[in-house]
């Protein structure tokens, strides 16, 4: 970005000048690089207010509890939210409208993929694009988050559903214990956000590794 230097008549104010236009240009790049890119806003890494709600503690009295296959991970959830089937190995829960739409789903991964703690969130948001999802944007993430048994890092994101646009807003961590890790999901669409959020954060501070 281009700025304007005044010409002055005397060699000092010359370099008056040119001290003054260095110091604005240093300002109009660093405010440019802030900004961040597509998938970096500026709520990104470091974020970790945004997850200040992450406590490992066990769940609320009354919620149930699934396990994945391998026995490795248990997801908890609240009362009437149904099993629906999934990918191999994994466990979900869902809260449904009568018409069928999915208001809110929660679901335990085993690790498929090459995905890592160190960058999880760019992996996510580009994994919800490959898969077809629109209009995916980053709301905050953060690295080195506590949970039981193991850590992780942790995005929110909202996105377009592939099927029908519905608008929804989740929170996806990669949750690595002493010899495995496991994907938490746990999303809502995002006219049922208020509601549903903090039962979404209460089972993500309450799944546990093996």
């Amino acid at each position: 970005m281009a700025t304007s230097r005044p010409a002055g008549r005397t060699a000092i104010l010359g370099a008056i000048a040119i001290v003054l236009a260095a110091a604005v240009a240093v300002l109009l790049i660093a405010g440019a690089g802030s900004s961040g890119a597509r998938s970096r806003p500026a709520a990104h890494l470091g974020s970790a207010g945004a997850f200040s709600w992450i406590h490992p503690a066990p769940p609320p009295a009354g919620w149930q509890q699934t396990t994945t296959a391998a026995g490795q991970a248990t997801l908890f959830y609240p009362p009437g939210w149904k099993a629906i089937p999934g990918d191999k190995g994994t466990v979900t829960r869902s809260l449904r409208a009568p018409r069928g739409l999915y208001v809110g789903y929660l679901n335990a991964t085993p690790q498929q993929g090459t995905e890592q703690l160190h960058g999880w969130a760019a992996f996510r948001i580009d994994h919800n694009r490959e898969e077809g999802d629109t209009q995916v944007r980053q709301l905050a993430a953060a690295e080195g988050l506590a949970f039981t048994n193991a850590h992780g890092s942790c995005v929110i994101d909202d996105y377009l559903s592939k099927v029908r646009s519905n608008p929804y807003r989740e929170i996806a961590c990669l949750v690595t214990g002493h010899s495995h890790s496991d994907v938490f999901i746990g999303a809502a669409l995002k006219p049922d956000w208020p509601t549903l959020s903090r039962s979404i954060e209460r089972a993500a501070s309450a799944f546990v590794q093996r």
